[in-house]
C-alpha cells in the first residue's frame, strides 16, 4: 500500500451501522443519524476520523465501551476537512485503542451527478417524476454518510429509510417493518451481512417488478419505472434466476442473501452495478421487448446479469482489501459474463464475441508504455477513478483468466474458486489468497505464473522462427511508442497439438513438436501476446487458413488483429489486411466480420479526408458484403441461429454503408411504410433508420427528434442517436448539438457521451463536435463530478484522429488537464495513440488510396 494514502481503516475498523436516512426529493437534501460500533486500533489519540463528503455533522457523541463499561467522552470539536474527504472527532482526553460506539447526525444533498444519493427522471402519462437511488462505488457512500469508506472496512448494517407514503422502497435486504406517520412511511430492513460501504443500496418511487424463484428458493424480482411496460423486464427476470442457479452449482456456494433484486433506472453512470442483493443497471442493460426482438439486445442483457450476479460472490462475498486489486472483482466478473451465457445459451457461441470485444479490446489498448498493469498502486485517492480502464481491468484482466483457465483447465479452476469462497467468505482477500487456492487446485505454481501478468504493463511480442520438429521463440515487449527490451513474462504456450515445454518463462527458448504439421500457437486468442510468424511460409500458412476458415472462428479473429498491430507498428501496410479481408466474402462467423469492419475502418480513418478513397470504400463494403445480402435478405426466417440473424444485420449494415442502391431503395422503403423507429425490426433499426437520415426526405430529423424525446425505450433512442449522428450535413450536426446537447433535459447526462462519440468519429460532422466539446467542458466537469464519465470524452475525442492538424488541436486543449490526477494517465495515452495513427498515416495513406483504385479497377463490379 502507497505511503500516499491514509488509510482511516487502520485506526477505526466499524463492525456494525445503525443507519437513519431521511431523503427530500423535493428540497434535493436529507438527514441522517448513524451510530457507529466498532473498534479504535493503533496507538492513543484525541481524536476520531471518519470519511464524509458535502456532508455537515450536526452533532457527534463518542462512548467508550471498555472494560469499565460504557462512558461518554465530550467531542470539543468536529473538522470536516473537505479535500481529504474526512471529519475528525477531538476530544481533550486520550481516546485508547478498544470498542467504541460513535453516535453522529448529519445533513447533506441529493446531487445531480449520479454518485453517492441521485435523482433519476423520468416521464410517466405527461407527468414528471423522480426515483431516488444511489451509487456508492468507488468512494461515495461517504457522500451519504459518515463511515469507514474502504473496502476492508466491512461491517453489518441496519438501514431505516423515511419517505412519501405509497412510493416502493427496495433495499439490499428485505423490509423488516414500516410504519406509517401522516405522509411518509418509515421503513426498517432486515440486517445486511458483513459487506463493504460501497454495495450499499437502495431505491425507491413508483416503480414495478417481475417476480421468479430459483430452486433454492432465493426471490428474483426485476423493476423499472411506472413508465416501462411490465412486460420488458420478463426476459432479464427469467435470465436472472437461470444465472443464479448457474453460479450457486458452478461455485458450489450458495448465494448468501434471501432476495435478489435488479432495478433498471433512468439515470445511471454505468452499465450497471452490483450493490449485494440490489443490483443497478442502466435501463438498456435490463429491458427487453418481448414484441420484437433483438438477439444482440437479449445477449447483451444477459452478459451483463452475468457479470453482475458473479460479483455476488467475487467482489462482494470475498473483497479485495484495497482497490489495487480491483481486478480481483472486474477481471473474473469479466470472464463469468461469457462463460456463464455459454453454459445457458451454447448456440451462441459467446466465447467468438467475447474474442471479438475483450481480447481485441485489451490487445490495442496494451501497447503503449503509459498504459496501466492491472494491478496498480494508489497513491491518492482520485486515482481510483482511473482504475476503472475498462480495457485493461476489464478486458485484459478476464484475457489472462482465460489464458489461465485454458492453461490448467476448467476443474482446477472450478475446484480453486469453490475453496477460495469458502475459505474467505464475508471476507477480504489479495491476490496471494487467491493464487493459492488456484495453486493448490492445479498442482502448479499460478503466483509465479500470473504476477507478472498483473504487475508489468504491456503485451509480449512472440517472434516464432520454424526449424524442423521444433519453433525457436523470442519474446520481447510490444510497444507503439517506444522500446522496452527489458520486461518479459511467463508465458504459456497455448497450442492445437501437444508442445514442450508447456511455458516460455525466458526471452528466448525452443519448442518441440511430433507430426508434420507446424503448431498453431494462440489458436483461441486467450493468450496476451502477439503471434508473429517470422518465415513467410508460416504466416502464409495461417492466412490460407482463414481464407478457407480451417482456422477456429477465435483464430481467426486473433490472427488477424495480430496482423493488424503489426501494421501499426509499420512491419506491414494495411493494404496486406485488405487483401485478406477482400478473400473472404463467404466468412460466415458474424463475430469475425467485427475484425473485417476494424479493417475497413482503419481504411476510412487513415484516409478520411479524401472524398474518393470514401467512395472507393464505399465500393469494397458493396461488393464484400453481396453474398450474404443476398443469400440472407432483410428478414429472419424459422430457424434462423443467432448467428444467422446477426450475420444478416451486418450484410445490410456494409450494403447500406457501401451505398448498394438496392439496400438504400429498400431501407427507405421500410422507414416509411413503418412511420416511427418504434415499428422497425429491433436488430435493423440503426441501420433504416441511419439510411433515411443520410439518403431519405429531411422531414426524418424532426420526426426522430421528436420520437427521441417522446420514447422511454433506451434501445429506441440509441437507435435514434446513431441514426442522427450519422448525418452528412454538418448543418444538421449544428441542429442537434442546439437541440439536444445543450440540453440536459432532452439529452440525459447518462447518454451525452453517445451523441459525442458518433459525431466526433464521423468526419463530416467532427467540427461540430469539438466546438461543442471545447465549448461544453465546464459544464461536463460539472455535471459528472468526480465520477468515470470524464475519461470517455477523452478516449472519445482521441481515437477518430489521424492528422497533424487534429493531433494538434487536441493537445492544446488537453495538455493543461494532465494537472487531473483522475485523467491524467488516460491524456498521456492518447497522446501516444494519436502519435502512433499520424506517423501510420504517413506511412500508408498513399498506398490504401493506391490498393483501392486498382482493387476497383480489377474487381469487376459496379
Amino acid at each position: 500500500m502507497s505511503k500516499g494514502v491514509k488509510r482511516l481503516f487502520r485506526e477505526f475498523q466499524p463492525s456494525h451501522y445503525q443507519l437513519e436516512l431521511m431523503p427530500d426529493a423535493k428540497q434535493m437534501k436529507f438527514a441522517g443519524k448513524v451510530i457507529i460500533d466498532g473498534k479504535k486500533t493503533g496507538r492513543p489519540s484525541k481524536r476520531i476520523t471518519f470519511h464524509q463528503n458535502g456532508l455537515t455533522i450536526t452533532s457527534a457523541k463518542i462512548t467508550n465501551l471498555g472494560k469499565k463499561g460504557s462512558q461518554s467522552i465530550e467531542v470539543s470539536r468536529i473538522n470536516h476537512h473537505k479535500s481529504l474527504h474526512e471529519v475528525r472527532l477531538h476530544s481533550d482526553e486520550l481516546l485508547y485503542p478498544g470498542p467504541y460506539k460513535i453516535e453522529l447526525a448529519f445533513k447533506g444533498t441529493i446531487t445531480r451527478p449520479m454518485q453517492g444519493i441521485y435523482p433519476c427522471f423520468f416521464k410517466h402519462k405527461g407527468q414528471d417524476k423522480m426515483l431516488i437511488a444511489t451509487q456508492f462505488e468507488s468512494h461515495h457512500a461517504r457522500e451519504a454518510f459518515p463511515c469507514i469508506d474502504e473496502p476492508e472496512a466491512k461491517a453489518t448494517f441496519d438501514l431505516q429509510l423515511t419517505i412519501p407514503s405509497g412510493e416502493i422502497v427496495i433495499a439490499n435486504t428485505p423490509i423488516k417493518g414500516q410504519k406509517k406517520l401522516k405522509t411518509n412511511t418509515i421503513t426498517t430492513f432486515e440486517t445486511a451481512p458483513i459487506m463493504s460501504t460501497y454495495l450499499l443500496a437502495f431505491v425507491y418511487g413508483e416503480m414495478h417488478a417481475v417476480a421468479g424463484k430459483t430452486k433454492s428458493g432465493v426471490e428474483v424480482k426485476s423493476w423499472a419505472t411506472v413508465a416501462q411496460p411490465k412486460t420488458h423486464l420478463n426476459y432479464a427476470n427469467s435470465e436472472a434466476v437461470k444465472l443464479l442457479e448457474f453460479f450457486e452449482d458452478y461455485f458450489e456456494v450458495a448465494f448468501p442473501l434471501k432476495k435478489l433484486d435488479q432495478v433498471a433506472l433512468p439515470d445511471f453512470d454505468s452499465l450497471a452495478m452490483e450493490n449485494w442483493g440490489l443490483i443497478t443497471y442502466r435501463e438498456v442493460g435490463l429491458l427487453a421487448d418481448p414484441k420484437n426482438r433483438s438477439i444482440s439486445g437479449e445477449q447483451l442483457i444477459t452478459m451483463v446479469i452475468a457479470h453482475e450476479l458473479s460479483h455476488q460472490w467475487f467482489g462482494n462475498l470475498v473483497t479485495m482489501k484495497w482497490w489495487d486489486d480491483l481486478w480481483l472483482n472486474e477481471s473474473f466478473a469479466s470472464i463469468m459474463e461469457s462463460l456463464a451465457p455459454d453454459r445457458l445459451h451454447p448456440d451462441w457461441h459467446v466465447w467468438e464475441d467475447f474474442t471479438s470485444s475483450r481480447v481485441i479490446g485489451a490487445a490495442n489498448r496494451d501497447v503503449y508504455k503509459d498504459v496501466q498493469s492491472i494491478g496498480v498502486t494508489i497513491k491518492h485517492p482520485d486515482e481510483i477513478l482511473s482504475l476503472f480502464d475498462p480495457a485493461i481491468v476489464y478486458a485484459k484482466g478476464a484475457r489472462i483468466l482465460k489464458m489461465m483457465f485454458d492453461f490448467i483447465g476448467e476443474e482446477a479452476f472450478r475446484k480453486g474458486l469453490t475453496s477460495y469462497f469458502k475459505k474467505f467468505a464475508f471476507k477480504n482477500t489479495s491476490r496471494g489468497e487467491l493464487w493459492q487456492e488456484l495453486s493448490n487446485a492445479s498442482n502448479l505454481d499460478i503466483g509465479s505464473l500470473m504476477t507478472p501478468w498483473i504487475e508489468q504493463s504491456g503485451t509480449p511480442e512472440l517472434m516464432v522462427k520454424k526449424s524442423k520438429n521444433s519453433l525457436e521463440l523470442t519474446q520481447k515487449r510490444f510497444l507503439l511508442d517506444g522500446e522496452d527490451k527489458q520486461t518479459k513474462w511467463n508465458i504459456p504456450l497455448l497450442s492445437n497439438q501437444k508442445i514442450d515445454p508447456r511455458i516460455l518463462k525466458n526471452s528466448n527458448g525452443t519448442v518441440k513438436y511430433s507430426g508434420s504439421e507446424q503448431p498453431t500457437l494462440n489458436p483461441s486468442g486467450s493468450g496476451h501476446y502477439i503471434v508473429n510468424y517470422q518465415d513467410s511460409g508460416m504466416r502464409e500458412q495461417v492466412r490460407n487458413k482463414i481464407v478457407d476458415r480451417t482456422l477456429s472462428s477465435e483464430g481467426r479473429i486473433i490472427a488477424i488483429n495480430d496482423m493488424l498491430l503489426g501494421i501499426q507498428k509499420g512491419s506491414y501496410s494495411l493494404t496486406d489486411a485488405l487483401e485478406l479481408v477482400a478473400q473472404c466474402p463467404r466468412e460466415d462467423r458474424e463475430a469475425v466480420w467485427s475484425v473485417f469492419g476494424r479493417t475497413i475502418g482503419f481504411a476510412q480513418l487513415l484516409t478520411d479526408d479524401d472524398k474518393q478513397s470514401e467512395k472507393l470504400l464505399a465500393k469494397f463494403r458493396r461488393d464484400l458484403s453481396e453474398h450474404w445480402f443476398k443469400k440472407l435478405g432483410w428478414s429472419d426466417k424459422v430457424g434462423d441461429d443467432p448467428n444467422t440473424k446477426q450475420l444478416r444485420t451486418t450484410a445490410i449494415a456494409l450494403s447500406v454503408g457501401g451505398e448498394s442502391k438496392e439496400a438504400i431503395d429498400t431501407a427507405l422503403a421500410k422507414m416509411y411504410k413503418a412511420k416511427t423507429v418504434e415499428a422497425l425490426p429491433a436488430e435493423q433499426r440503426a441501420i433504416i433508420a441511419g439510411a433515411a437520415i443520410r439518403f431519405g426526405d429531411a422531414k426524418y430529423i424532426k420526426k426522430f427528434m421528436d420520437e427521441y424525446v417522446s420514447s422511454p425505450n433506451p434501445d429506441i433512442q440509441q437507435a435514434i442517436i446513431s441514426a442522427l449522428c450519422s448525418t452528412r450535413d454538418p448543418k444538421v450536426a449544428k441542429l442537434i448539438v442546439k437541440w439536444g446537447m445543450y440540453n440536459d433535459d432532452i439529452i440525459r447526462p447518462q447518454d451525452i457521451d453517445h451523441w459525442f462519440v458518433y459525431l466526433m468519429r464521423n468526419p463530416h460532422t467532427r467540427e461540430v463536435a469539438w466546438e461543442w466539446l471545447v465549448d461544453r467542458w465546464p459544464h461536463l466537469m460539472k455535471l459528472y463530478g468526480d465520477g468515470k464519465k470524464m475519461e470517455y470524452f477523452i478516449w472519445y475525442a482521441s481515437r477518430p484522429i489521424s492528422s497533424p492538424v487534429w493531433q494538434k488541436r487536441y493537445k492544446e486543449f488537453f495538455e493543461p488537464k494532465t494537472s487531473s490526477i483522475s485523467m491524467k494517465r488516460n491524456i498521456l495515452i492518447s497522446f501516444s495513440e494519436i502519435q502512433a495513427r499520424v506517423d501510420w498515416r504517413k506511412r500508408d495513406q498513399s498506398k490504401i488510396t493506391s490498393w483501392l483504385e486498382s482493387y476497383a479497377k480489377t474487381s469487376g463490379k459496379k
